[in-house]
């Protein structure tokens, strides 16, 4: 006992220099960050010290090194905030504009280490290397958020438009990549996104929505589905959203809404019923002015006004047709109501409920 105790304070007695690396321990690493470690030494006098120190990602090519020179003093040592300038190495030009230019690092598990050299210049001396490391998880779920379908939606769409969210700023830089996959039996999205092969799989998207596509895998009524984006900086991976789940159910309401839409007088009448814009509004009017015009504006349940590029048409005199297509001018969702208010060049105004209808949903519904 008496000979281990001995061997171990004398083993204890030549660690000369202890690195500290608690804390930045748990913290994400930034450039303002990364140099807050701190460094005991045991020594009894200054010390010309070699510092390096890396960060390299866990399966993957990912890494930065960085090195610098400091007067080691006896005691303890805290590199003084904005007084080093290290010099920095990377594995790619976009990690490098990554980490300087934004301060993040990508998402991953990766190994952040620090080695000091103290009279590195001293070679006859023997110098001797110090090294502590910490591991650490990026992982930035709540900066790209799900929007629509809502987690454990019930959708009528086969075709559903898929919409997200990111609080990057430097959003307009980034690329997505969106995955759609089953929930089989006993799984939670998370585990369904992982495991399971995707019924769709698109990257490289610059836009933060998506109408599933009609290549992919036809989606399928009571299976649900598991869906998540992930963010990708000049091909880097920054984060992915947490996966959220949707389900498809049978619509009966679309069953008799035909897709042949007659053109709706809305200043000589009353809506009775339920009026339907499928993919478009048609409305007739009546002008008795040479020069009239109508305005729009559309508004959701909510009065919240809802942007459409067509906000006025020039009159004829006589019966007027006008067609407002939505399908690929709004961010109408399938079997909303809304509104539209019309006013003519003489003020009076008009405004028409309707309820919006994808036409593709409608053939799905003939189809099965």
């Amino acid at each position: 006992m008496l000979c281990c105790i001995t061997l171990l304070t004398t083993v204890h007695a030549q660690n000369k220099v202890l690195v500290n690396m608690a804390p930045v321990d748990g913290l994400e690493i930034t450039p303002d960050n990364i140099l807050s470690f701190q460094v005991q030494s045991s020594m009894s006098r200054s010390s010309n010290t070699l510092f390096k120190g890396s960060i390299i990602y866990k399966n993957s090519n990912l890494r930065i090194n960085f090195e610098f020179t400091y007067n080691l003093q006896p005691g303890m040592n805290i590199i003084p905030a904005g007084s080093i300038s290290p010099r920095y190495t990377y594995s790619s030009t976009g990690l490098k504009e990554l980490f300087e230019t934004y301060k993040k690092l990508p998402q991953g598990i990766y190994e952040y280490c620090v080695t000091v050299r103290p009279d590195y210049q001293q070679s006859e001396i023997g110098v001797e290397d110090y090294t502590e490391c910490v591991y650490h998880k990026s992982e930035d779920i709540f900066l790209i958020n799900l929007l629509d379908p809502e987690n454990d939606a019930k959708i009528y769409e086969y075709n559903p438009m898929l919409s997200w969210t990111v609080n990057y700023p430097f959003a307009s830089e980034l690329k997505y990549r969106i995955r759609v996959a089953e929930i089989k039996k006993g799984q939670n999205t998370v585990t369904a996104i992982t495991r399971n092969n995707p019924v769709y799989d698109d990257k490289n998207l610059m836009q933060t929505s998506i109408i599933y596509p009609v290549y992919g895998k036809p989606l399928v009524k009571d299976q649900p589905y598991a869906w998540t984006v992930d963010a990708y900086y000049k091909g880097i991976l920054l984060g992915g959203a947490e996966p959220w789940k949707f389900t498809i159910i049978e619509d009966s309401l679309l069953v008799g809404i035909p897709t042949n839409q007659s053109y709706y007088e809305f200043a000589a009448s009353d809506i009775k019923g339920t009026l339907y814009a499928v993919d478009t509004l048609k409305l007739k009017y009546r002008s008795f002015d040479n020069a009239d015009t109508l305005s729009f504006v559309i508004r959701d349940e909510s009065d919240k006004e809802v942007k459409y590029k067509k906000s006025e048409q020039a009159l004829s005199p006589g019966l007027n047709y006008i067609d407002l297509p939505f399908e690929t001018t709004t961010s109408l969702k399938h079997q909303k109501k809304y509104k539209i208010s019309i006013k003519n060049k003489q003020g009076k105004g008009f405004e028409v409920p309707f309820t919006y209808i994808r036409s593709i949903y409608l053939k799905n519904q003939t189809q099965k």
